[in-house]
Order: structure tokens, then sequence, then C-alpha cells
């Protein structure tokens, strides 16, 4: 009788394998931006682009000076959550840790989309980015 319950209680405490986010519709170039603003700061050999809105902060672009890595991360996933981004000229899913190096190409797309970014992640609502510098900048920190 106890072993049927234990097994019960061990398949239930592993953790579901997260679906892939979605590729970008092919029309959110012309949906509503998300509300919100960039703003930069500068931290302890890293920079960081963060975007927030009325609920806080939704995303963080971060560079780590030390390791010229820039990571991405969404508000309330967790941190091996794929990350999709889509900008005018490119798309990709982030690899593990949602973490690229400081030449990807990715992050150029990102400094020169054309007004706007889409950011998705399986279980998070789509973030619909107006291009900023804030993200320029803190990339161009992990370059220098």
């Amino acid at each position: 009788m106890l072993i049927p319950i234990l097994a019960a209680l061990q398949a239930a405490a592993v953790p579901l394998p997260q679906a892939a986010p979605q590729p970008a519709p092919a029309d959110w170039r012309i949906r509503p931006i998300t509300a919100g603003a960039w703003t930069w700061r500068n931290a302890p050999d890293a920079s960081e682009a963060v975007f927030s809105d009325s609920r806080g902060v939704q995303l963080v672009i971060r560079c780590m000076r030390s390791t010229r890595r820039v990571s991405f991360s969404r508000a309330g996933l967790l941190a091996a959550a794929p990350i999709r981004i889509a900008t005018t000229s490119s798309e990709r899913q982030l690899g593990m840790g949602n973490m690229v190096l400081a030449n990807d190409p990715l992050l150029d797309a990102i400094a020169f989309s054309r007004g706007r970014l889409w950011v998705g992640a399986s279980g998070a609502m789509p973030l619909i980015l107006r291009s900023a510098a804030e993200p320029a900048r803190a990339v161009e920190d992990c370059r220098s």
C-alpha cells in the first residue's frame, strides 16, 4: 500500500518539461507596443537594460563585463525557461540559460531593429517592445 503512494508522490515531484516558446506571430510588427519604459543601470561588473511596466520589471538584458556574455531574463519565469526574440531582421530562440556572447549578431539585430522587438517565452505573455538606446548601451558596455 505504501509503495503506490510513494511512487505517486515521486511522479508528482518531477517537474514537467516546459514547452519551447512559439515563433513570433507574423503580425507582431503591427500589434500595439507593450506600455512601459526602458532604463539603464550600472552594477558592479554589469550593465543592464531593464524594461518595466505597471506590474514591475518585465525584462532584463544584462551584460557581464568579465565574461563578455549577455543574458536575458523575464519576470516570473524560471531561469532555464527558453526565451525567443524576434526583431525586424532576425528571430531566434536563445540557448541554455538565455545567454549569448557579446559579439552575437542577434544583439546587433536588437539594437538596429526598426522600431520594435518581440520577446516571447512559454508561460508568459509576449512583450512587444519599442527599440531603445538602453539595450544597445548594455551590449556596447560588454563589447568595450
